[in-house]
């Protein structure tokens, strides 16, 4: 007997003929290739992330001009200045601009301290401290000590500008409040917090320290030993790698609204040496040893097991929606459990077919049949009292009225026959049949009869099944009670529906509560019971019994007739139509 060629020794051929022959030449390749694309990859994601790191600093600093613009733009602190030129109470003005800054610079992280001093009164200083606790007294006794005398002079030429300086490790952020006559009256003077302002620089690949530069003069940061401050000075946006003293750098510039910030950020070169020696050798073994199995295992599992079973798959999702009898392609010569697994496939699939063709063959034979059978049953008795009431206009009246009682005549026996053999129609149509039957009682009662109609016209196209409305209203209209000598029945057709779902009721409603008695025989008539023998009743109540039963076979549970009292005197019958 042949073995049989299962996939466990086909993967173990594979594997050892697919792995010996590649390595030398991937080795080869990987010496050659690799090693200057680590160095230059290395260099990529340094400079990358500084330039990402000095986008997000400058982000931040222009969050800090934004809020500092708020005194200016803001009314509040001139008003609190007008009103007390004229008032003279500087209590009041300390509470109300302290309480200003408190509410809008408080709680802001990228500030350790904001200070305010008006130019008449520079003596007098207004301050806020951050509630990180880095907003202490002694940032303040720092400030009134060594910074407000210089801060007064900045502002001198500050115009309406922003500009930033420091001081002993202080990083501090200035603008001047401009009044009517565009004229300064106060100074904002706020310490910023560096490490949260310029902390996206430690970002930057193996980071070891940072110096951040405005307009050339440092005022962050560690300093750099360079023999020539120009070293420092390169364009907005380029990022550069050099080298001072025995360290090297990542320099970033970027611009801010009033100036430009240079970001200088050291790393360990030993660090970044280290990496691509171990990314060499791992990228060495991993290619050495992993593709060629990678490579051999995945065409393996995509020519023997991944394309059969997603057919498989395939197959198996259109059976699922309702082709029976798909068959999947047989690959000749091929053996193993896939190949086992198609031909089970197929037989299945195809006897799935045949099973399912068999019984709904059955199903469609049966329900024809039960439909015929309560289509059978319209009434007979209504064409009777028609056809006696045409006699009597005939000789009491014209031909016109005759001729139009005739029409209607013919309009309710072409629904009745169904010659057409549709078993569904539009609303409309359904509506001229209800017409036709309406006409007729209206010439048969004169003024004793009332007709009234609420219907929803977009739902005029939607498909119901034949004569299910006309029955019903037939019901109401027998056994309607009259009032002030007239019958009176309404018809209310609402709902939805979207494509070829349909959500509908229609209402009829009639004066008049069925007895006891009569709602026992309705609930009789309207079971779920498919049993369609004959049952001693007037044939309006077998009409109301077809018109259930049809509902339920075509649509299911959801639908179907209710005949009920609304507890006011009247009797409403509802037929829901739901898919």
């Amino acid at each position: 007997m042949k073995r049989k060629n299962t996939l466990k020794w086909q993967m173990l051929r594979l594997m050892a003929f697919g792995w010996f022959v590649p390595l030398t030449a991937i080795v080869l390749l990987f010496l050659f290739f690799v090693s200057g694309r680590i160095d230059s990859q290395s260099r990529r994601t340094i400079t990358t992330s500084m330039e990402k790191a000095a986008e997000i600093s400058i982000l931040r600093l222009l969050d800090c001009i934004d809020s500092s613009k708020d005194a200016s733009y803001l009314s509040y602190i001139r008003d609190y200045w007008a009103e007390y030129q004229q008032e003279g109470d500087s209590s009041k003005l300390y509470n109300e601009v302290t309480s200003f800054l408190s509410e809008h610079y408080k709680y802001d992280p990228s500030f350790d301290i904001t200070v305010l001093m008006f130019t008449d009164e520079p003596d007098i200083v207004y301050y806020t401290g951050n509630t990180t606790g880095r907003g202490s007294v002694s940032r303040f006794k720092f400030f009134k000590q060594s910074v407000q005398k210089k801060a007064l002079e900045i502002s001198e030429n500050l115009d309406t500008r922003t500009e930033f300086f420091a001081m002993d490790g202080h990083v501090y952020m200035i603008r001047n409040l401009i009044g009517r006559g565009f004229k300064r009256y106060a100074v904002l003077i706020m310490e910023l917090n560096p490490e949260e302002v310029f902390e996206s620089l430690e970002s930057v690949w193996e980071y070891r320290g940072k110096s951040v530069f405005y307009d050339g003069e440092l005022i962050f940061g560690e300093h750099i030993d360079t023999a020539d401050g120009k070293d420092l000075q390169i364009k907005s946006g380029d990022v550069l790698i050099k080298e001072f003293g025995k360290k090297k750098y990542v320099l970033c510039s970027e611009k801010s609204v009033d100036g430009e910030f240079t970001y200088a950020v050291s790393y360990d070169e030993t660090a970044v040496d280290l990496e691509k020696r171990t990314i060499t050798v791992t990228f060495f073994i991993l290619i050495a040893f992993l593709i060629p199995l990678i490579l051999v295992v995945f065409y393996f599992f995509d020519s023997r097991i991944n394309r059969p079973i997603a057919k498989l798959s395939d197959a198996s999702k259109q059976i699922a929606d309702g082709k029976y009898g798909m068959k999947v392609e047989e690959r000749d010569g091929h053996s193993g459990e896939i190949a086992d697994l198609t031909r089970n496939f197929n037989r299945m699939s195809h006897k799935l077919g045949e099973q399912f063709n068999k019984i709904f063959v059955e199903e469609i034979a049966l329900r024809d049949a039960n439909i015929h059978a309560l289509q059978s049953q319209i009434n007979p008795h209504f064409l009777n009292n028609t056809l006696e009431i045409i006699n009597w206009e005939a000789r009491m009246n014209g031909q016109e009225k005759v001729a139009g009682m005739i029409e209607a005549l013919s309009t309710m026996m072409s629904a009745t026959m169904d010659r057409n053999r549709q078993s569904l129609i539009a609303l409309s149509e359904e509506l001229e049949y209800v017409t036709a039957y309406l006409y007729i009682i209206e010439c048969r009662y004169q003024d004793r009869f009332i007709y009234e109609e609420k219907i929803d016209k977009t739902l005029l196209s939607v498909k119901v099944p034949r004569l299910i409305i006309q029955p019903v209203i037939e019901n109401a209209v027998e056994y309607s009670s009259e009032e002030n000598g007239k019958r009176k029945v309404a018809l209310v057709i609402e709902g939805k529906s979207n494509g070829e779902k349909v959500d509908m009721r229609i209402r009829i409603i009639n004066p008049g509560e069925p007895s006891s008695e009569d709602m026992a025989k309705i609930k009789e008539l309207l079971t779920d019971d498919m049993d369609i023998r004959p049952l001693e009743e007037r044939s309006v109540r077998i009409g109301i019994r077809n018109v259930h039963r049809r509902l339920r076979m075509l649509y299911g549970s959801e639908s179907g007739l209710t005949i009920e009292s609304d507890g006011k005197g009247n009797t409403i019958s509802t037929i829901f139509v739901k898919n």
